[in-house]
């Protein structure tokens, strides 16, 4: 294979297909991909394990949330527990879970990390499936190319470009009160300057994901005889008491997207974008099981009970039990590259952009609250992220080079404040928790991509970062003094080479060995906090992660029609961080506290398989089989030999996509396996409120299109209606149907 010129956007991103046309899907050999060697290569040729979601993927499937669209891809980690408003939820990649926090899985926006600067997370359903061209999956560790975050791989969303003058309009509404509208809107003048502007709302009514339990007391106080008390298995084997529901979890975001490139001649490019997102969720009124003898319900205090074992309880709770508060978040994204073509073999790009969320806030109700008043607390968090990134190819007879400089700069701050009244945020007093701290990462990295008698593909290049934090500080509560904390630093050298090798036949093998580190957050370093009775530790002493991978894999498409693909990888991380029970300094193990491991190990698999039938039907499936285990771990050594949490050890995925005439039909489910949420692997009970079982989910979407201006959609998620614990109860059965306008 010859090299493939490294050019602006326009060589990198397939327009949208034509409607009419759409009833043909695409053969498996041409799709293209960029991420894994910022450079343009075939999905089959590359040295490097990827996976691309295409447009047209994205409409056939409906996908509302853009986490969906990759959890049928093999390697990603997707457990999202109560629909949109999860916050918690995060994709993960080659054993490294998600869920918590994103740090470990670099999330990119056409080229530029978007993971947040506080804790690496991202919320996934702020961004709309309507701007998006596609996305691109780049599976084992790219630090080589990405810096910190790319540990597990990365996923890079890449919007979609002005089209000539084009429109899409969807609207839909379905189960739980849920709207979802986008615009989207596109033209080019002179053929110089494009123009794009989108625009979604997203929000939904929600369900109620948690069920509400009575705290066991020993009071010698007399206690109200109550009935409507249900008796629940904790997910360690314990005993919980379940009085009632917390509410209805409602939630609603809205995005807005502006883009402008302009084409000054063939040798020069440049865009320039913005996004503007934000989102709320809170609770609808809760709901009360309790009843007294004479059948009123018992709003607060002491109640007793008889419970399956034949035994008096009791249990105390008030109204504040119930409740569960708001939360909000705003997002400013810009973004701009230059493409520089100045020799007919050489390009470059610049790179720069500003990610800004002006507020992350959630509100919890106080003791002594209700539905109508009470105190509380709010906390606000601040993160800044500035990006800039400068690369330089050159082509040549043997292959590409490329080279460059990158810098990313990141600020957070979080802020805990008392309300008078937890209903508005306007009555806040005095602060009892903060943290704040910067980091920056300063690199040079370079890549030599060679094609070897058009069968070897060969990938080689590295990478030095040069981390430190500062400026970082804390607040541990209302009465304690500052503390500061002196900077750190540290620097890293990682590297990658990765090789294709075409056999006759179109048998591909593939090949990589690489190294990854990560530095800590400001989440990590700094940031002291309590939920209710467990009181969460920071440790700005944490060292960056370091880790070492191998992967090996084979792919095959007989007469581009079928395709299989088998992968095989190994990571070695040390001084893995993550969060423990320090027993050392509290016996109870309510103080949980961030440390570095002494070692994990990860081994696994990943098979997919592609077939088209015929022209309008294909079928497709994925298993991956993961195993993720803690070493060493001087600080607890009885989690050594343990599965780490929030990794399935077997997910399995198919899909049916059929395009016959009109109609477009998309068929898919997911099986995954339990998980541990705790280190120690002790949370062994399945099926009860806070454990994580294995499930498997069904979805379908049947589009018509009636004209080629018109197509009616309806989608089924959960079509089975299974009900299982992702720690949350979950969403069960959700039926949609829609319209979409295309001009």
């Amino acid at each position: 294979m010859s090299p493939v010129r490294v050019h602006s956007q326009a060589a990198t991103q397939p327009q949208t297909p034509d409607p009419k046309q759409q009833t043909v899907i695409a053969p498996v050999k041409t799709e293209v991909t960029v991420t894994g060697t910022r450079t343009p290569i075939e999905l089959e040729s590359s040295p490097v394990s990827q996976a691309i979601v295409s447009r047209q993927e994205i409409e056939n499937r409906d996908i509302r949330l853009i986490d969906k669209a990759l959890e049928q891809t093999p390697g990603v980690i997707s457990l999202r527990a109560r629909g949109a408003s999860d916050n918690d939820f995060g994709l993960g990649l080659r054993g490294f879970a998600g869920r918590g926090g994103q740090v470990r899985t670099l999330i990119l926006l056409d080229d530029q990390p978007i993971n947040n600067s506080f804790n690496g997370s991202i919320n996934w359903a702020i961004f709309s499936p309507a701007d998006l061209q596609r996305i691109e999956v780049a599976r084992g560790p790219f630090s080589s190319l990405y810096g910190g975050n790319a540990m597990g791989g990365v996923i890079n969303l890449i919007s979609r470009r002005p089209e000539g003058r084009h429109g899409d309009f969807f609207y839909q509404y379905g189960s739980r009160a849920t709207d979802n509208f986008s615009a989207h809107v596109s033209d080019r003048y002179f053929d110089k300057l494009g123009l794009t502007l989108g625009y979604s709302r997203y929000k939904t009514g929600g369900y109620s994901p948690q069920e509400v339990f009575g705290a066991v007391s020993t009071s010698p106080a007399a206690a109200t005889p109550a009935t409507g008390v249900h008796q629940w298995a904790t997910s360690t084997g314990g005993t919980q008491y379940q009085i009632g529901s917390r509410g209805a979890q409602w939630f609603k975001s809205e995005d807005f997207r502006a883009r402008a490139e302009y084409t000054f001649n063939p040798k020069l490019f440049a865009y320039l974008q913005y996004l503007h997102m934000h989102r709320g969720d809170g609770y609808g009124p809760y709901s009360n099981d309790l009843r007294s003898g004479s059948g009123s319900t018992v709003d607060t205090g002491l109640v007793s009970l008889v419970d399956a074992s034949g035994a008096t309880r009791k249990l105390t709770f008030t109204p504040t039990t119930f409740l569960g508060g708001p939360s909000g978040a705003t997002t400013n994204y810009y973004h701009g590259q230059v493409v520089f073509t100045p020799a007919s073999h050489w390009d470059a790009r610049v790179t720069s952009g500003l990610n800004v969320n002006p507020t992350f806030w959630y509100v919890t109700p106080g003791t002594g609250s209700t539905l109508t008043s009470g105190p509380g607390t709010w906390s606000k968090q601040f993160g800044q992220s500035i990006y800039g990134n400068i690369l330089v190819s050159h082509i040549d007879r043997f292959g590409t080079l490329i080279f460059g400089s990158e810098t990313r700069a990141d600020r957070a701050s979080t802020t805990t404040r008392n309300l008078t009244s937890w209903l508005d945020r306007s009555t806040q007093t005095n602060a009892t928790l903060s943290a704040h701290g910067k980091t920056i990462d300063q690199s040079g990295y370079v890549q030599y991509q060679v094609a070897m008698k058009e069968r070897l593909n060969l990938v080689g290049g590295g990478r030095f970062d040069y981390w430190k934090t500062y400026d970082g500080g804390n607040v541990a509560s209302a009465t304690a003094s500052p503390l500061s904390y002196g900077d750190r630093s540290a620097h890293a050298f990682t590297g990658k080479i990765a090789a294709n090798y075409r056999l006759p036949g179109d048998w591909h093998l593939r090949a990589s060995i690489g190294n990854a580190f990560r530095g800590p957050s400001v989440y990590e370093l700094y940031y002291n906090f309590v939920i209710t009775t467990t009181k969460y530790v920071a440790n700005p002493d944490e060292k960056p992660e370091h880790l070492l991978a191998y992967e090996a894999g084979v792919q095959h498409t007989f007469k581009d029609r079928y395709s299989i693909e088998a992968t095989g990888y190994t990571n070695r991380v040390s001084d893995l961080i993550y969060r423990t029970s320090d027993f050392a300094t509290d016996p109870t193990g309510n103080t949980k506290i961030l440390v570095n491991a002494g070692k994990s190990r990860t081994w696994g698999t990943e098979f997919s398989t592609r077939e088209r039938i015929m022209p309008w039907l294909e079928l497709r499936q994925g298993y991956t089989y993961t195993n993720s285990i803690i070493l060493e771990n001087p600080s607890l050594p009885a989690t050594i030999g343990k599965t780490l949490p929030y990794v399935p050890a077997h997910m399995l995925s198919y899909q049916v996509n059929a395009t016959p005439k009109k109609f477009i039909v998309n068929w898919s489910g997911r099986y995954v396996s339990p998980v541990y949420s705790t280190d120690t692997n002790t949370d062994t009970v399945r099926g009860v409120p806070g454990s994580y079982n294995l499930f498997f989910e069904m979805d379908g979407t049947v589009s018509y299109r009636a004209t080629k201006n018109v197509t009616f959609v309806a989608n089924a998620d959960n079509m089975l209606d299974r009900h299982y614990y992702l720690y949350y109860r979950s969403l069960g059965r959700s039926l949609f149907a829609g319209i979409r306008l295309h001009f």
